[in-house]
């Protein structure tokens, strides 16, 4: 006889439920909104220090205000489009973890879609659209004998209007979609999905025939026919009963009536 120990089963595979499935397509659809919004950008780029030097001369702003802005005017959009560059590469990163069941990946997601709607909320009111191109604005002012003049112009403002309502379109598709995400990575299957598991499952200890578990009262056990034991076998049944014996499993009795039912 010998201390037996069941193996470990091998770890299973998690099955993905359909919410989390969907909320990680939708966050690749809202990074590709982010991506559409970019190239937007950057198509009406070649028009926007035109338009912002005509609103600036609207406003009253001395003229010479312009030549402290004009650089800006270039940099503006490209530093505008490669953050929503950024944000959807990191999206698509989120949309990855969250396909694959990582605890960490959910925990982030949900960080980064407050973020995420923070900023489009901060956009809405200030230009009118929760693109995050309308956090990015330029201002100038001057003065002179009738008083202060004053120029501030949100990004999407100095832009033709087909961009101002295709990003509302997109982030306004965007903010929905994300609500969505940070409901459906909430539900009840998802936290099983996500739930960090043990490695292996705890398996009980596994004892001979016969022999009580520890903390167990140890039972008389009836004697019972067996086939004669060769000498190896007889050897190892008595180091197993004496590791019992040691470990406070068997009563003295109990012990010797044991090996002399093994040695007869």
């Amino acid at each position: 006889m010998t201390d037996a120990v069941a193996p470990h089963p091998a770890p299973t595979t998690k099955q993905r439920p359909a919410g989390v499935t969907a909320a990680m397509w939708l966050l690749i659809a809202v990074a590709a909104a982010y991506l559409i919004d970019a190239v937007m950008i950057m198509a009406g780029s070649g028009e926007y220090p035109a338009r912002v030097r005509a609103a600036m001369e609207e406003s009253g702003v001395d003229p010479r205000a312009w030549d402290f802005i004009s650089g800006l005017t270039g940099a503006l959009p490209v530093v505008s489009a490669g953050f929503g560059v950024v944000a959807a590469a990191v999206v698509v990163l989120l949309a990855l973890a969250v396909g694959r069941g990582a605890f960490v990946g959910r925990i982030l997601t949900w960080i980064a879609v407050g973020f995420a709607l923070l900023c489009n909320v901060c956009g809405l009111g200030s230009a009118g659209t929760p693109a995050f191109s309308s956090i990015g604005y330029l201002t100038a002012y001057s003065r002179d004998s009738s008083g202060i003049h004053t120029f501030a112009q949100r990004l999407p403002q100095g832009y033709p209007d087909w961009y101002f309502y295709g990003s509302l379109a997109l982030f306004g598709f965007g903010m929905l979609a994300l609500i969505a995400v940070a409901v459906l990575l909430a539900l009840p299957p998802a936290n099983a999905y996500f739930r960090r598991a043990p490695r292996f499952a705890p398996v009980p200890y596994a004892y001979p025939p016969g022999y009580p578990a520890p903390g167990y009262p140890a039972q008389p056990v009836p004697a019972q026919p067996q086939a004669s034991l060769t000498f190896e076998q007889r050897a190892e049944a008595l180091a197993t009963l004496e590791r019992r014996r040691e470990r406070g499993e068997l009563t003295d009795e109990q012990y010797a009536a044991e090996r002399a039912r093994l040695e007869s």
